[in-house]
């Protein structure tokens, strides 16, 4: 009997494609004091907002494109659009951009005083 392709579940809702060459050029450029990767900033930025274990962040071989002091950005779900990401681009911005507003989803962590859908979920970890 041959082999059976079977599937499992992740807890990613977005995969995020950079380009590993071109973060490897630059050498860092991006957070607060502009000496992160952009992939460790925006792992930054979405930790804090609550969302690490929701999206997926891959570094891939080239991506073809080689833009002068920028990285390349992709978000799979989304294959027809690719970005280039300046170097000193805010973390907030890039975000913005790459995971555009979802209701299901939302990227900022709620207002004070603001009702989430997901609190009673978390209320037992």
């Amino acid at each position: 009997m041959p082999p059976t392709i079977k599937a499992r579940p992740t807890p990613w809702k977005t995969v995020l494609l950079l380009c590993g060459k071109c973060g490897r050029k630059m050498e860092g450029g991006y957070g607060a004091k502009g000496k992160e990767t952009l992939r460790s900033a925006l792992r930054a930025e979405l930790k804090a907002r609550g969302h690490r274990r929701g999206v997926r962040i891959i570094e891939t071989r080239c991506l073809g494109v080689c833009p002068k002091q920028a990285v390349m950005a992709l978000n799979a779900s989304r294959p027809g659009e690719i970005l280039v990401v300046p170097k000193r681009m805010p973390v907030a911005a890039v975000l913005a951009t790459l995971l555009p507003p979802d209701p299901a989803q939302p990227l900022a962590p709620p207002a004070a005083g603001e009702a989430s859908a997901a609190a009673p979920e978390d209320a037992g970890d």
